[in-house]
Order: structure tokens, then sequence, then C-alpha cells
């Protein structure tokens, strides 16, 4: 039965060869690979050396996208980034000429990381010191051990900012295949990742040795549970949605999407049919950064806060990764390929790197029962998946359309968690000095092993068009309003509404003791009950716990407010800026809207974080159940009425 169904699945798969490119933002195509590859080398700008670390679509003015119609032609451009010599370039190719528009060196030694800085780890192994302690950890074969970059950036000795460094650390891969294989974390070599030189090595001395980590293959789980009986979703009728490409119509929504290999899906256009007419909501939504912060502040983990989107896109191979037919999608997916670029400048295939699939709704879409009479309407929902794999952690991103006229995104996070090694002494709440406990920072999960206290935070970029371009921001403050004497009710809670004319009243922060809620919408069009047409984005926040003074928070300082507002600019995508692999603070957002900028009545991009602090269990251990957490895009003054009135009585 699973071989039937993953042929089913696979059968589902949209050919590479029908990804060529028929919308002005469909993602780049195998052929536009080649040509963007062939005129930069033809243009003579680069070293045989140079090292690829991205390629996506440089998308056409906002304009000019809005004014298409399908079968017009249209330009196509790319982004790239490289390194060549040191120094990192970004270039923008004309895709349909042939020609280099731009090319430009970019922040010194900022770019992502590379195939070269992975080889300079390696490198690690042939120092004296590192090899002296590893032998010491009772390690003869080296051919076992695998050294590679642990984190990059911010580093608090003057003689060490403005270089290319990398905190190194190995692991004995002996007896590992699903795992990470045994970690040796108290050996750290700090390197200068363009040169190879090691500047110093951090030697905490001789840990208790540990079994792989995160072993889960069939021989490490041994027995499992009897299976259950199969569940099967067929649709024996066919889909509920129709594609064009990569154009979906589905219960009056329409959107295009395409997978980025830095900001993954990339919705955009996407609109509402209303009484025969659509209606935008959203230009364009996608991520714009992933931030994962660890909170041990010993050597060498006080370094350790991630950015998976701005730095590790090449590493990755582009952040989706392939999906399993059955297991990340249900077998009624149907399953999108992409093409990626490889360091050395040529494309590869990346397969199964979206899904998209209809599901039966948990709970109903409405219900209302009075006495004997009943009424109640089955919900089915539209799924666009994707799949993250980013070193030790994968992430599934849903956007689900709804019958409602809504969407949730969906994100959560499963994996391993990150792990160190140490002596189980003092553990747990016994009243001793709190300093001196193994799991100060973190909860033991295995004998000898501390999964540390961490945190994610994902930023979103949403550029919403509510029946247009022209949108405020208007923000519902719930405050406390006092009754007079004669009240025998002392207090009840109201909206106040206020619309921030710049950007510095667009960035928000809500909190369960002073809750906000926000719209954006349209002042020109007002909907059937006089409010302003509008949307509403619903969630929870989340702050990084740490002081204004920390340059891991200063590096991060997008995540100083939960929303942020700012008018639409083509080149601002990324919330800690283009390059926030270095140690560069306060780049992106807090740097855009120093200059105030109105965010009144015209094109506006919200920026919204949400966030989760993990506390580690040895229930995560050693595979992390899938954590999920969201948020909510929802209708407000839109429509006349619910839209799922009209969902049929099945």
């Amino acid at each position: 039965m699973r071989r039937i169904l993953m042929l089913f699945a696979v059968a589902f798969t949209t050919p590479l060869a029908a990804q060529a490119p028929v919308h002005p933002l469909d993602g780049l195509s195998l052929a536009e690979h080649w040509t963007l590859y062939q005129t930069l080398r033809a243009s003579g700008q680069l070293s045989d050396s140079a090292a690829f670390l991205y390629a996506g679509l440089h998308e056409a003015p906002k304009a000019e996208v809005l004014a298409w119609q399908p079968g017009q032609p249209f330009g196509r451009e790319a982004t790239v980034h490289l390194v060549d010599g040191g120094v990192g370039y970004a270039a923008v190719v004309d895709l349909v000429n042939g020609s280099v528009l731009e090319y430009q060196a970019t922040t010194d030694r900022q770019y992502m990381a590379t195939d070269s800085d992975g080889r300079s780890a390696a490198t690690a192994l042939e120092n004296p010191e590192v090899r002296a302690a590893l032998v010491r950890e009772g390690i003869t074969d080296f051919t076992m051990v695998l050294c590679f970059v642990q984190s990059m950036g911010y580093f608090d000795k003057a003689e060490e900012q403005g270089r290319r460094l990398g905190r190194v650390t190995c692991w004995d891969q002996t007896g590992s295949l699903s795992g990470w294989g045994r970690p040796i974390t108290n050996v750290v070599a700090i390197m200068d990742l363009e040169t190879g030189e090691i500047l110093r090595v951090i030697d905490h001395g001789l840990t208790p040795r540990t079994e792989p980590m995160g072993e889960h293959h069939v021989e490490a789980v041994g027995k499992t549970r009897s299976p259950l009986p199969p569940i099967v979703v067929t649709q024996p009728m066919g889909v509920g949605y129709s594609l064009d490409g990569h154009e979906v119509n589905w219960q009056s929504w329409r959107f295009h999407f395409r997978v980025d290999p830095r900001r993954g899906i990339v919705l955009s256009r996407v609109r509402y049919e209303d009484d025969g007419s659509e209606r935008s909501v959203l230009y364009q939504a996608s991520l714009s950064e992933l931030f994962v912060p660890y909170q041990d502040p010993a050597e060498p983990w006080n370094h350790q806060a991630y950015y998976d989107l701005g730095t590790y896109p090449a590493e990755f191979g582009g952040i989706a990764s392939t999906l399993e037919p059955g297991e990340d999608c249900p077998s009624n997916a149907r399953y999108f390929d992409t093409f990626v670029i490889t360091s050395d400048g040529s494309p590869t295939q990346r397969a199964r790197v979206a899904c998209l699939y209809e599901r039966p709704g948990a709970e109903p879409a409405w219900r209302h029962s009075r006495g004997n009479f009943v009424e109640s309407r089955a919900r089915r929902d539209l799924v666009l998946r994707m799949v993250m794999g980013a070193g030790n952690y994968d992430y599934l991103f849903d956007w689900v359309f709804k019958q409602d006229g809504s969407i949730r995104v969906t994100l959560a996070a499963t994996g391993i968690d990150q792990v160190k090694d140490v002596p189980p002494a003092n553990v747990g709440e016994d009243g001793g000095d709190a300093d001196s406990k193994a799991d100060r920072y973190g909860t033991f999960v295995a004998p000898n092993l501390v999964a540390l206290n961490h945190s994610h935070f994902f930023n979103l970029r949403l550029d919403f068009d509510i029946d247009g371009r022209d949108n405020s921001l208007a923000v519902d403050k719930l405050v406390t309003e006092r009754q007079d004497e004669s009240n025998p009710r002392r207090s009840v809670w109201r909206v106040e509404t206020i619309v921030p004319q710049r950007e510095a009243d667009g960035t928000r922060t809500s909190t369960m003791s002073a809750p906000e809620f926000w719209r954006v919408v349209n002042p020109g069009v007002i909907g059937p009950e006089g409010y302003p047409t509008g949307y509403l984005l619903e969630g929870h926040g989340a702050k990084t716990l740490l002081s204004p003074d920390d340059y891991v928070q200063q590096r991060a300082a997008f995540t100083d407010h939960t929303l942020w507002t700012t008018p639409h600019m083509a080149d601002e995508l990324f919330a800690a800026g283009d390059y926030p692999t270095g140690s560069v603070a306060g780049a992106g957002l807090p740097s855009w809207t120093t200059e105030n900028r109105s965010i009144a009545d015209t094109d506006i991009v919200l920026w919204y974080t949400i966030g989760f602090h993990h506390i580690p269990r040895p229930e995560d251990w050693p595979i992390l159940p899938l954590e999920l957490h969201g948020f909510d895009i929802k209708p407000a003054g839109f429509f006349r009425q619910s839209p799922a009135m009209t969902l049929p009585k099945e």
C-alpha cells in the first residue's frame, strides 16, 4: 500500500519542463540559470575561482507586474550573489538580452556561508593543539571526525573584528548514520575562514564520552508500535483547485507562488473573487529572516545566534528541502520542483520543494443549534507547504487558505536539539550553587548531554494591497474605561483606534497586559457598514528577553518590536538586512526606519515577527516532536458578511 501511495503522489509532481516562465513572477527556469551563468562568465568580471551563493528572480517593478495581462511579453532579470577573491559581489543580469546590468562589491566578508568556509573548517584537524585535544578525548581514527563552522560573526576581541571568522567544532561520526555523531563541544578553534589560520583554541578539558546523538534510523529506534489501519485520502472526482503554471484558483482565492532559495515560498498577487470581481488582499508575502539565538553565556555557545535565511541558503542548497511523498505531505498532494544554483554557477534540480493539497477541516466551518434544529457546515482548506532543512533543525511552513476569506500561516519546528556534552554534576533544583549546575542553561536529555535553551524568531514580510495600493495601518488598542459610581460595573474595556502616520509610530508590540490588534485598511474604499475595508493580522509575538546592550540583540534588532510598518521599497526584502552574516548591528529595519517615512494612505509593508522560546524536555530527544505555532490574516470589514455562509450542506 505504501508503494502505491508514493507512486500516486509522485505522479502529481509538476515536471521541470513545465516550469518555463509564463508569469513575470515565476522562478528562474533551467534555461535562465544557464543564461545568467554564461552572461556573467562572458562579462570578464569573474575569476575562475568565483563561487556562486544565490540566484533568484530580480522582480519587475510592482506597477509593471500589476499592469501585466496573461499573454503579454515581460522582462526577466536575475539577482546573483557570489564571492570572488574574498570579496562578495551582487549582480543583476538581464536574462532576455544576456547582459550584466549591475555588478558591485557588497559589504566585505559579510556574504553567505560558502563551501570554502567548510573546507577551511576541515583543516582544523591539522592543528596540533586541536589534534592533541581530540586524542585526549580517546579519538585515534581521525577519518571519522568531521569539523565544521558552528557559528560565524560577532566577535568581542578587537583584533578579531573585521575578519571572516568562525567557531569550528568537531564531531566523531563513528557509529552514526542518521544523527550527528558524538559532539566534542569542549574543544573549539577560532579560525580565519579566508586564510585558514587558527587564531586560538578554546579547550574546556576532558568530558565524559557520550553515544552518537540523535540517531533515529530503524536499528536505533528498535521495535516500533503496531501500525494502525490506514487513512486513505482520495479525491475520485478530482481536486477542487485549478493550476495555470504557478497561478492557483480555489474557492474564490487567486494567487501566484514560486519557491525562492532564500525566501522560500513567495506568494504574490493574492486576490479574492467577490461578487464577480477580483479584489486584492496581498501583493506579496514571504519569509524575511529566521533568527535562532542560544542562551548559554560560555564559549563557544555565547556566539551561537543563527540567521538561517541570510547566512546559510548556499550551504543548504536553497532553504526548501525535498518533500517525502505520503510523509511530509498527504497522498493527494501535488508537488513542485525548482532549480538552485551551485557553487560553480551551474544549476541543479531540487525535486518536490513545495506541495499543494486540499484537506478536510478538523473542525466545522461553522455550526449553531437551537433545540432540535442544527445547522453545521464542513470545512475544507487549501494548503501550500514547504519544509526547510537547516542544520540540526527542520522547519515546516504552511500557507493555509480558508473558505471564510482568511489565511492561516503555520510555522513549526522539528529535528534534533542542539546539545553540549557535560558531566551530570549538580543537576536539578537541589539548592546548590546555581552557577555550577550543568543544566543552568538547558536540560539533560540523555546521559552527559544538555540540550541548550534557545529561541526561534520568524520574520515575515507582508506587502498588503487591500483593494488597491493606498493603505494604512489601523491600531486597535484595548483600553480600560472606568464607569461612574451609579453603574454596578466598575470598568469595561473598549477599542481605541489610532492610525500611525509615520514609521516611528508604526513599530508596535502587543502584550497580554496592553493588547493591540493590527488592521491594514484602505481609507478610500468604505465597506457596507461604513468601515474602511481591511484585513486583520492576529497572532502572538515574543521578545528575545536579551538586554539592549547585548550585541546579539543589536544585530537582530528587528526583534525589538513585533510589528514594523514601512512604505513599499523594492530593495527592502530582509528584516536583518541583505548581509547579516557578519557583525553589523542595526542593519535592515532599524536602519531603514530612521528616515521615519510616511506610512499613511500609501503602499505599505508590514514586517511581523512571531517567535517562541524552547526549554528542552527529555521527551524532545532524540527527535523533537513537531512544535506548531502560527498566526492569522483575517478579513475585517472587507466583506458584507461571512463568505462561509454560502458553503453547501454536504
